[in-house]
């Protein structure tokens, strides 16, 4: 079992507002901290690397509700997925 495993089978055991407060701490963590700027930092990234080489596309009035629907699955799904870990 690794660290993940063991912290996240140790938080099932805890009452909602211990799995807050965990949650909470974790988030707070230097160490959260630096990983989360490190990835947004690498996503900004790759977007200026993108408009730079043409690769976007625009939207209008007819196409942006596409747009939003695409968006809000991906993120349902994503939440699922998470969800399940």
């Amino acid at each position: 079992m690794n660290a993940l495993q063991k912290v996240k089978a140790a938080a099932a055991k805890m009452n909602p507002n211990e799995q807050a407060e965990l949650f909470r701490r974790c988030v707070e963590s230097t160490g959260f901290k630096q990983r989360h700027w490190a990835s947004l930092r690498r996503e900004i990234a790759v977007g200026i690397e993108d408009l730079e080489h043409g690769r976007y596309q625009t939207y209008d009035k007819a196409n942006v509700m596409v747009l939003a629907e695409d968006v809000g699955r991906s993120g349902r799904e994503r939440l699922t997925k998470f969800s399940r870990h």
